[in-house]
């Protein structure tokens, strides 16, 4: 039963990171843009956010996911704000050649940035504390130990980082091919689906709020 766990948990994972939304988009934008380990890291950051609600919906901490349902405008809205100041960072961000060797350091402030914004980005999404708790009730997953529960967070953990790896390893294989003007239509195309992505957000709330 364990094993199923982590084999549940590792598909999970990849159902949650595979659909195109403003993660996907950061990752590639920022492999193309700032290099493969920026793209990576981003995904992580994501990969770390489903984890945690992995966590809530297999440990069954019924008040966290109490307190999700209950604040799911107060996440949207940072979660739309964070879209809205990341397009905006996005379109003046300037692409770094693979070839300057400026381009190959580690900066490890800006990798911080990377994980933490995607990690904010994923975590504010109330969405997907109820779909882990659709996709478990779906295929009846059995999680009666805390062993099964730890797999399961482990193997979601380790699906979606697998995603973004091969995401960003594909991004980074093209990105050698690009120049620079390439790069930065790449930043201002994506800076544009962010952007949308967070009025989207936002448009939602204002909605939600005047039907209520």
């Amino acid at each position: 039963m364990t094993d199923w766990a982590l084999l549940n948990g590792i598909v999970f994972g990849l159902v949650l990171a595979a659909p195109v939304g403003p993660v996907g988009v950061l990752c590639v934008s920022r492999t193309l843009t700032e290099g493969r380990m920026h793209g990576l890291l981003s995904g992580l950051g994501a990969a770390i956010a489903d984890a945690v609600y992995g966590g809530i919906a297999a440990f069954g901490i019924g008040s966290v996911a109490n307190w999700v349902d209950s604040h799911k405008q107060q996440l949207a809205l940072v979660g739309g704000l964070l879209l809205i100041l990341l397009a905006i960072k996005s379109f003046f961000t300037k692409p770094r050649p693979p070839s300057d060797r400026i381009a190959r350091r580690i900066h490890t402030e800006s990798l911080t940035q990377d994980v933490i914004s995607t990690f904010t980005l994923a975590i504010t999404n109330p969405v997907t504390v109820l779909a882990f708790a659709g996709l478990i009730a779906t295929f009846n997953v059995g999680l009666a130990t805390p062993r099964s529960q730890l797999l399961l967070v482990v193997g979601v953990f380790a699906g979606s980082a697998a995603w973004w790896f091969a995401l960003s390893g594909g991004a980074s294989i093209f990105r050698q091919y690009m120049n620079g003007g390439f790069q930065r239509w790449a930043n201002r195309v994506s800076a544009v689906v962010l952007l949308a992505f967070g009025f989207y957000a936002l448009f939602g709330i204002a909605r939600s709020g005047g039907g209520a």
